[in-house]
């Protein structure tokens, strides 16, 4: 130790033995750290009651976050159309066939007469017909097996493909997926696959 630097003053216990010249001190607990610990006694007293009673919980605090984040975008996004911006838009409804065809056509028939998912040509709408209900549709996704598309094709496709189903002869008689559909005779009903449900649904 420096010559500089005061020595601690050690109590020497009288019935510990020397091991190779070393032995162990008695010192009394430094005064800092007996309020420390005496601190922490009435900070646990006083916190646990107010923390058991005040309600809070981690499940509480993320949920509110969440909903304060889903206003935050509701807000900040922009409005959704209220009318299709390319109806009769005839390069825009080539683009949109395309697309219905490479993607819509798989579950709802080349002619929109419905094979897996329900005829777009019959007068029957479950959530509505009106442009910004279709595009709500299409972008989000309905319980039942239409999946979400908006992350895959985007909002410009999506208009384009509505654009072009609006161009495709409607029929007046109840279609797959009316409440009053009658299969035609002999038809053999076609297996649904199992889709994972829309986010948010």
């Amino acid at each position: 130790m420096s010559a500089d630097r005061a020595e601690i003053a050690e109590l020497p216990r009288s019935d510990e033995a020397l091991r190779d010249g070393i032995g162990e001190e008695d010192n009394p607990i430094p005064s800092w750290w007996w309020w420390t610990f005496f601190g922490t006694v009435v900070f646990a007293l006083v916190y646990i009651p107010y923390y058991t009673r005040s309600g809070w919980t981690q499940e509480k605090q993320y949920a509110e976050q969440v909903a304060q984040t889903r206003a935050l975008i509701q807000a900040t996004a922009p409005a959704i159309p209220t009318t299709n911006p390319f109806r009769g838009n005839a390069a825009a409804i080539a683009d949109g066939q395309q697309t219905f065809t490479t993607i819509c056509a798989a579950c709802h028939k080349p002619d929109a007469s419905g094979l897996i998912g329900p005829s777009l040509i019959d007068p029957y709408w479950k959530y509505g017909h009106a442009d910004a209900e279709l595009f709500l549709t299409v972008t989000k996704g309905r319980p039942g097996g239409m999946p979400a598309w908006e992350s895959q094709l985007g909002s410009e496709k999506i208009w384009k493909a509505l654009a072009y189903l609006e161009t495709l002869p409607k029929s007046q008689q109840s279609g797959l997926g009316a409440p009053d559909y009658v299969p035609p005779a002999g038809s053999t009903p076609v297996a649904v696959p199992p889709v994972a449900p829309a986010p948010g649904s």
